[in-house]
This record gives structure tokens, C-alpha cells and sequence, in this order.
């Protein structure tokens, strides 16, 4: 049987107001107790900055505006 590969798609935001840097406190996972950035998987139809926005408003209740990307990294692993 051939190898199947996934390819991630996901976002990473830094949002910084006021001289302070916006960060979420993980819950569970294998990151819980622990500080990071907004982050999750881009949705089939959405573009990374809508899905960007779409993260920050559900997982921080704050709206951003996508100023510019700072970088794209590929990853993909074997499913």
C-alpha cells in the first residue's frame, strides 16, 4: 500500500497593543498550562488571513487586522 501524506495548513498570530503581546493559556493538550499564540487550521474555502482573523475572534474574543505575513513554512508528514 502507497504512503499517504498530509499537508498542514494553519495560522499563527502575533498581536501586539499597547507595548503588550496578546497570548492564549492552553488548557489541555499536550501545551497545557502553558502560553502561546492564537493558532489554528484554515478551513477548505478560507484564505490564512480570514482564517488569521477567524482564530484571534474565537479563541481571544478580539478582532485584528492582518498587517502582513511574516513568513510561510510547509510542513507535510505522513498520515
Amino acid at each position: 500500500m502507497a504512503e499517504r501524506w498530509h499537508r498542514h495548513l494553519g495560522v499563527y498570530g502575533i498581536c501586539v497593543r499597547n507595548g503588550k503581546m496578546l497570548l492564549i493559556h492552553k488548557k489541555a493538550g499536550p501545551y497545557a498550562n502553558r502560553y502561546d499564540l492564537p493558532v489554528g487550521s484554515a478551513e477548505p474555502d478560507e484564505t490564512l488571513a480570514g482564517a488569521l482573523r477567524r482564530e484571534f475572534r474565537e479563541e481571544t474574543g478580539v478582532g485584528i487586522n492582518v498587517i502582513r505575513c511574516l513568513g510561510v513554512q510547509e510542513f507535510v508528514v505522513p498520515h
